[in-house]
């Protein structure tokens, strides 16, 4: 067997310090047991920052922006309480698949009696003891349970090669549901993950035109065991409310029997609309929380929310950072609702529009703009949550951020670079005012000729207008401009005047011409229909 050592570690055992832990070659091979103080300790991820990045331009700095998007990581106490519980969940999943005793044998022979017969359900006849248990997280989409997921999964290695036991370890693997609920690209979605994992080729092998689905969850079981996946973390499983008909039932099924049959544990993460489909399901409410569910809400406005601001404060790529009041911390809850995705995205976006303004600092109004300018799509939600009616926050049991870091680029993107025959055409600005504010406007993306007439008109208006509240007001007018009307391609039905300018053989040119007699007889005198008692003709 070749082993790709870039991607696949040589299994090296270690003592857990418990017998159960030890002796069993799929558990000592995984890190050691890591304290609380530890594992959030190894979870930080600070973005890359160097103070002489403050001497660049603004178009080089705004590049470096993207770090907090990317590679920020602040974890929290329920970062490392969550670790702790997956770390229990795999360990003990394993005690049941222990390779150095019959369990692990007599899961593969189950296995291979599931294939023959493509029943998942099959009752075996070699009872086997599962240990493998389960739970959910449950969060409002934005407030990063799956990246906590993501970062917790990282702290163990994504395949171990056991020398002597010949066997790919994987210790975990993740997926996500699909959007139709179809248990048939679940499966698919199993077979590409493994391959892309360990090189395999199952897809390839058993994800085949007009193969069952029953055959599929037999395959996929068998692999499961066959590798010794740790856990299964099945993301966005609020995609199964919009289940194929018959499909919610068939997978919960398959997932009842993954962990009580199989003995892989899984986990399940989703929005509060997940919620409904555990509990329609007692068999599935029992294993989801076999260690405890874990709601996976937004930060409270207290000392954590005050610490977690203070924190990422000090990223910032603009020349005069400001200090921080206890009124932009407070702004920044009360736009954000302690969402951390919003949060960094808001936190990204100001800086960005205080580069282009020429500001070089965060206040409460420039945050506040930004937030009414570019988070238009998430404030009804934003608002639900403000509310605090649960009745209104369920509504929005998806929190859908719109792809703002594309905003961070979209100035360079869109930037227009005029002729000299356009520039004469264009009233030059001599005004050092104006010409900052142009400057501005053409970065955020509105065009010269139209930037013009509104920066015109706003200064006779009010002339003590500063640069940021003149593009304020041309962002507010531009979202507020409703979108022209579509124009409708013109019909190619000629109109009801023009019937007579048909051919005669239309029966709307015939209609036309009907006179003073019925449609019917007009018809019949041409032609175009029979008379009844013709047809009934017997020859």
């Amino acid at each position: 067997m070749e082993i790709d050592n870039n991607k696949i570690e040589i299994a090296e055992y270690k003592d857990h310090g418990l017998p159960e832990y030890t002796d069993n070659p799929f558990i000592s091979a995984l890190p050691l047991l890591k304290d609380l103080q530890s594992v959030l300790k190894d979870m930080i991820v600070p973005p890359s920052f160097d103070e002489r990045e403050l001497n660049l331009d603004w178009h080089q700095r705004i590049h470096a922006l993207q770090r907090l998007t990317h590679q920020f990581f602040q974890p929290r106490v329920q970062h490392g309480v969550l670790e702790q519980k997956l770390s229990v969940l795999i360990r003990q999943g394993y005690i049941g698949r222990n390779p150095a005793t019959a369990a692990f044998k007599k899961h593969l022979n189950n296995g291979y009696d599931r294939i023959v017969n493509k029943d998942i359900n099959l009752t075996v006849r070699r009872e086997v003891e599962s240990t493998a248990v389960g739970f959910s997280i449950i969060g409002l989409s934005g407030c990063g349970k799956t990246k906590a997921v993501q970062k917790c999964l990282e702290t163990y290695p994504k395949a171990i090669f056991h020398p002597e036991l010949h066997v790919i370890q994987i210790p975990w693997l993740k997926l996500e549901c699909p959007r139709n609920g179809s248990l048939t690209e679940l499966c698919y979605n199993f077979f590409r993950a493994v391959d892309s994992r360990i090189g395999t080729q199952y897809f390839n092998t058993y994800c085949k035109l007009r193969v069952s689905v029953d055959s599929l969850i037999a395959e996929m079981a068998q692999i499961a065991n066959l590798h010794a996946i740790g856990v299964l973390v099945i993301d966005e499983i609020q995609h199964l409310s919009k289940k194929r008909s018959g499909g919610e039932e068939a997978m919960l099924d398959f997932f009842v029997t993954l962990t009580n049959s199989i003995g892989v544990p899984v986990v399940f993460v989703g929005t509060p609309k997940a919620r409904n489909l555990f509990a329609t399901d007692f068999k599935m409410a029992k294993r989801t929380t076999g260690l405890g569910n874990v709601l996976w809400d937004r930060i409270p406005q207290d000392d954590e929310w005050n610490r977690l601001v203070s924190y990422i404060w000090k990223y910032q790529w603009l020349r005069s950072k400001g200090n921080l009041t206890q009124q932009i911390t407070d702004t920044l809850y009360d736009l954000s609702q302690g969402v951390i995705d919003i949060l960094v995205k808001l936190y990204v976006l100001s800086q960005w529009r205080a580069m282009i303004l020429g500001k070089e600092t965060l206040t409460v109004e420039l945050i506040k703009k930004v937030y009414e300018d570019d988070l238009q799509p998430v404030h009804k939600m934003l608002q639900a949550l403000r509310s605090g009616n649960p009745e209104e926050i369920v509504k929005y049991g998806d929190l859908v951020m719109p792809e703002v870091e594309a905003k961070l680029l979209q100035a360079l993107q869109q930037q227009k670079y005029f002729t000299n025959d356009t520039e004469q055409a264009i009233p030059p600005l001599d005004n050092d005012k104006i010409n900052t504010i142009m400057t501005a406007a053409e970065l955020l993306g509105i065009n010269r000729d139209i930037a013009v007439p509104l920066i015109d008109a706003a200064l006779k208006e009010d002339p003590n207008l500063d640069t940021m509240q003149v593009v304020h007001r041309m962002l507010n007018l531009l979202h507020s401009t409703p979108a022209p009307p579509k124009v409708k391609n013109p019909s190619k039905k000629p109109k009801v005047s023009l019937w007579d300018q048909l051919p005669e053989n239309d029966i709307r040119y015939i209609y036309s011409q009907r006179g003073n007699s019925t449609i019917h007889e007009a018809f019949k005198t041409a032609g175009v229909i029979a008379a009844v008692s013709d047809c009934l003709k017997v020859s």
